[in-house]
This record gives C-alpha cells, structure tokens and sequence, in this order.
C-alpha cells in the first residue's frame, strides 16, 4: 500500500494486493479527513474504492461479480481476469504515483499493458477542496472490444472505465449536473455528487465527452462510461487514452 499527501496528510491509500481483481483507492478523504470511497460493501463487494474497472473486454470481465449475459440476465461465470500492478514507472512521491500494470485474461494471457498516473493536481485550504488528476493509457496487445451490460441489453447499465464507489455517507445524496439533477446516460462538462459529509465533483476527459454513469438510489457510484451504449473497440497495437479530474471538497 502506498499513498498520496499533502503536507504530510493522507489524501489517499492506493492499494495493489495480489487477492485483489484490480489496483485501488480506498481510502479517499477530504482535507477534513472524511472518507468518501466505499470498499467491498454487502451489497456490491466487488466494488472497491476508485479504480478502473470494466465489466467486458472482448469477453473478459474485468469488473468483478456475475456476469451480464442477454436473456440470461446476471450469471456467475469463469471470466474473470485481472488488473497486475507491474511495478512503478518512477519512484512514488507524496504527490504523484505512476504505475504500470496489465489486463490479463483467466489463462494469465495479456490483453493489454497500461500506463496509469495519479497526481495530486491542487490543494485549497481555503475552500477545503484538494483535486486528484488521474490519466491511464491502455496499449492493446490484441484487439480489445470494450463493452458493458447496456451493450448486451441492459439498457442504463453502461458502466464501466474510472468507477467511484462512494461511502455511505453519499447514500441519501444528489448527483447534478450544470442543467440540474443527472440522469444516468448524460453528457455534461461535469458531474457533482454530494453527500453528508463531502462533495465530489467530476471532469471528464473533454476529449472523450462520454456519458455518465450514475447512481444515487440502489448505491452511491459515478464513472465516465467507455461503452455506454455501443462497444468501443481498440485495434491490437493501438492505444486508449483518458485524463481525468476529481475535486473533493468537505460540506462546510
């Protein structure tokens, strides 16, 4: 476990354990301490933190849990691969974390290698608000076809890419947007989650301007989905590129 501070305060643990499916962040806090991600809970103990996280890649689930299948619905199946921490591009600092890491099938077989940077963009003891940059490239090492359950029916489920589970403390929240409340499947400039205790705001990468993913009744979770409505497919040798950003800020 490593993580990213601010004057010696801890904004976040990053965590690459070899029993978990994939790298996370957990636990994420305000400048005031309060802890916004969620870990493993009852209801989805696949979710861990912030990560990236994606339920099929070219039939490979690299999300966790059962499997979305048409007319089937959810089924518990033998397609789980895994995110590997390969090592540390540099060496880590309290303000920035660059790894490498590999998308592997169930046989071990690489699927793809990715670069991932997470930075701590800027702090605001004013305003009580700290911002996360976070950036992955994704080099494909056989074609890759990105898909989620809303491309193979499911209409809404379109999740999957940088996923934050919240807290419980987000449980009884509100999600917006600049137009007002945010419907799953939107596309805006940002997207704000706000609970009890913090608030998170949300930038996607403007050159992507995919919709979003998001829930605030069955759990508290937001990602900019890569294959909300159609698969996204990357050519073998070709690479996926994202670079996003993430302010939290306590509820004053």
């Amino acid at each position: 476990m490593i993580s990213l501070r601010h004057q010696g305060f801890e904004l976040l643990r990053y965590s690459h354990a070899q029993e978990l499916a994939r790298p996370c962040a957990h636990e994420v806090r305000t400048l005031r301490g309060h802890v916004v991600t969620g870990f493993q809970p009852i209801d989805h103990p696949w979710h861990t933190g912030l990560s990236v996280a994606v339920p099929d890649v070219s039939g490979v689930n690299l999300w966790g849990g059962p499997t979305y299948v048409a007319g089937e619905g959810y089924v518990e199946r033998n397609d789980h691969g895994l995110i590997r921490h390969d090592g540390w591009a540099s060496p880590p600092t309290d303000g920035e974390i660059v790894e490498d890491l590999s998308w592997l099938g169930p046989d071990g077989a690489t699927l793809a290698t990715e670069r991932r940077t997470m930075r701590v963009d800027q702090v605001d003891t004013a305003t009580s608000t700290w911002t996360l940059a976070f950036s992955f490239r994704v080099l494909a090492k056989t074609r890759l076809e990105i898909g989620s359950p809303a491309t193979h029916g499911r209409a809404g489920a379109g999740y999957g890419g940088l996923f934050l589970r919240a807290s419980a403390s987000f449980a009884d929240g509100t999600a917006s947007t600049k137009d007002g409340p945010a419907r799953n499947g939107v596309r805006a400039p940002w997207l704000v989650l706000a609970g009890s205790e913090a608030t998170i705001c949300f930038l996607p990468d403007p050159q992507a301007n995919e919709p979003w993913f998001v829930r605030t009744a069955e759990y508290p979770g937001v990602c900019a989905a890569l294959a909300f409505r159609r698969p996204l497919v990357v050519p073998e040798g070709e690479s996926l590129s994202r670079d996003y950003r993430l302010a939290f800020a306590d509820t004053l």
